[in-house]
């Protein structure tokens, strides 16, 4: 018969394999961000396990019966449990009620936040309230003193009203560019993401309408910019705005993009994925006076040299912007088109390739216009 080891050799060697194993498991629960709890436990039972292999070498011991054996019986139990009960003892413990305590701090806060939003929103929906009664009130007025006057502060005005706040639209546009974190993925004037997420905004305005940013702003796969086809189909651009944007803000956020005309930036062209190229150019641009200031509700037209094409108009916003769609098609690539307003005009070239299906067909045309 092999000997055993002695009793004692073997709770000193597989005590130190325990303790080095429980040191081992600590460190990883460290590297993970476990909590120091669950790095605690770890090593209770590296210990449990090495008290296992002892008991496997421990010497056999004598059969036990009767009372006696019922006895020890009862006894390991109680030690065990003891055991037990003891090491929990020692671990963090979690009353409920001061959990509760907890959540409440956090949610009395929010009630009060919640509350001041509330309290905000009865004072403006209450001035806005006001404000509706004196416009009805100015256009009874007007209709007394000029009731064959075109104008109206009826629901027509509020195509035209201006962004909140009493901002311009521009500006407006450009807070939701920041408040929504666009320069995340985006550059304009050399600031914003250092990463390849998405393409410099410098030149956006001469590459798209209005129109377009719209549509790219709530769905992300209706275009993607030369160069980031990568991108585009990992969907790096997010599909939320839709749900995160309100109508006021995407009009201001594209008034905004659309008047960023830097030629001298190099920014990527777009490739549409869901527009058909073939039929048509637009032309669409600015209107502004000699100060610079938006000139709105001013006919546009855009004339091309052409025999079998019309003229088409279209009248500026309030910003000035404008947008005239031509029935141009593959074989008029290079016709002449003149664009005119109040006297003032431009021409130009709608210059295209045919076999070029990924392009919009499009050019942008300012024009500034006497003032008054």
């Amino acid at each position: 018969m092999i000997d055993q080891p002695s009793l004692l050799k073997s709770v000193i060697k597989k005590g130190v394999a325990g303790a080095v194993v429980g040191a081992i498991l600590i460190g990883v629960g460290k590297a993970l961000a476990f909590p120091p709890v669950f790095q605690t436990m770890f090593f209770i039972y590296a210990m449990l396990g090495a008290a296992v292999f002892i008991l496997l070498d421990a010497p056999a011991m004598n059969p036990i019966r009767g009372i006696r054996a019922a006895a020890v019986l009862v006894a390991f139990y109680v030690v065990i449990s003891a055991a037990y009960i003891g090491g929990a003892s020692l671990l963090p413990q979690y009353d409920p009620e001061d959990e509760k305590g907890k959540i409440e701090k956090l949610l009395k806060v929010k009630r009060e936040k919640a509350e001041h939003d509330l309290k905000s929103l009865d004072e403006l929906i209450q001035r806005a309230a006001a404000l509706d009664t004196k416009v009805q009130a100015l256009s009874a007025r007007l209709k007394e003193v000029a009731p064959d006057s075109t104008l109206s502060l009826g629901p027509a005005a509020d195509a035209v009203k201006p962004a909140p706040g009493g901002m311009s639209l521009l500006a407006r546009g450009m807070e939701v560019y920041e408040l929504h974190e666009c320069y995340n993925c985006h550059k304009i004037g050399g600031k914003g993401s250092v990463k390849k997420r998405g393409p410099v905004l410098d030149n956006i305005g001469n590459l798209l309408t209005i129109d377009d940013i719209k549509k790219k702003i709530f769905d992300a796969s209706y275009l993607y910019a030369e160069g980031f086809e990568k991108e585009h189909k990992k969907g790096q651009m997010p599909d939320k705005y839709k749900e995160l944007m309100t109508e006021e803000e995407l009009n201001a956020l594209a008034a905004y993009l659309s008047t960023l005309k830097n030629p001298a930036v190099d920014t990527p062209k777009p490739v549409f994925v869901k527009t058909k190229m073939e039929h048509g150019f637009i032309v669409y641009g600015y209107l502004r006076d000699g100060r610079g200031n938006p000139v709105p509700g001013l006919e546009v037209q855009a004339k091309p040299m052409k025999e079998d094409v019309r003229t088409a108009t279209a009248k500026t916003n309030l910003e000035g912007y404008y947008e005239i769609f031509l029935h141009l098609h593959n074989e008029d690539s290079g016709t002449k088109i003149t664009v005119s307003a109040k006297g003032v005009q431009k021409d130009i070239v709608a210059t295209y390739d045919p076999n070029d299906k990924v392009t919009k067909r499009q050019a942008a045309v300012d024009l500034s216009v006497p003032a008054g």
